[in-house]
């Protein structure tokens, strides 16, 4: 088996690689497409009317020779006072507010899915993040990402509707303080 190339991008990258991004995640979504909210058409414009835009931004990718498996991007939120009220709320002794990592979309093609290589893909996105804390959302119905979330150290801190249009999502908290592998 070929080794994994891990691969950070720029916004102005990440748009370059659409091919990649919308299989994989239309791929990993397949069964919620007919939702309007989980649609690929849905998703990329999150992707490149929101989340490209914001503050230094970061994706990683990972790389099978020249085949994208798998993919995670975030960026960091200021002044997000109702978060990090949620996350203080369960994470002990994390002072006071600050930037909060915001880790947005995370997907591993199915057929790549169990080698461990999400978890690469998630540590080489948070590893060297400045903020204290980071904070994900993500389906109630998820179990495999719920219980990998879990073993890597996320932890629940409620729900949270992101946007108007979107289903309500558990959210979940990670202390940064601790060095991610």
């Amino acid at each position: 088996m070929t080794e994994l190339t891990l691969r950070h991008s720029s916004p102005t990258e990440a748009l370059e690689l659409s091919d990649h991004l919308i299989r994989i995640y239309a791929a990993t979504h397949a069964h919620l497409i007919d939702q309007p909210w989980y649609s690929p058409d849905t998703y990329w414009s999150r992707l490149t009317d929101i989340y490209v835009k914001t503050r230094d931004f970061d994706l990683v990718t990972g790389w099978h020779g020249d085949e994208c498996i798998g993919y995670a991007f975030g960026s960091p939120r200021d002044g997000d006072e109702e978060t990090w009220t949620q996350i203080a709320s369960v994470v002990s002794d994390i002072g006071e507010p600050g930037p909060i990592y915001i880790f947005r979309e995370f997907a591993v093609a199915p057929d790549h899915q169990r080698h461990g290589y999400g978890r690469r893909i998630h540590d080489e996105l948070l590893h060297r993040r400045p903020e204290r804390i980071a904070h994900l959302l993500v389906r109630g119905d998820n179990e495999p990402a719920q219980i990998a979330y879990d073993r890597w150290g996320w932890l629940r801190i409620g729900t949270k509707k992101p946007f108007e249009d979107s289903p309500t999502f558990d959210a979940m908290a990670l202390d940064l303080r601790t060095p991610v592998s």
